[in-house]
């Protein structure tokens, strides 16, 4: 994790567009914490699904609702799929006609 809490910093300075924007990002590692507790035990490729939900869930304030649990992990899956889907191109087209 080390690489990543101090690497995120300057990428965000880096990607942002203003100058205005950039004064508002300090190059300070951030902080982690492991969370062991009341996180589902995924099967092998879940954990990317809870991982973004956890993302999700942090960056609003949000406890991690049981409800995103094993047991709705598919359901999960394919709603977050959907949702990916519907912000690229292909997903705003209208009556079948993609972009290029």
């Amino acid at each position: 994790m080390e690489p990543f809490v101090n690497m995120v910093p300057y990428l965000l300075v880096e990607c942002v567009g203003s100058d205005e924007e950039r004064v508002k990002h300090t190059l300070e590692p951030y902080t982690y914490e492991r969370v062991t507790v009341g996180v589902p035990q995924c099967r092998a490729g879940d954990c990317g699904v809870f991982a973004l939900n956890y993302i999700e869930c942090h960056a609003l304030g949000m406890s991690f609702p049981p409800a995103l649990c094993n047991k709705n992990s598919k359901a999960i899956r394919e709603k977050m799929a959907l949702d990916i889907f519907k912000e690229t191109p292909e997903g705003h087209a209208k009556d079948g006609v993609g972009y290029i």
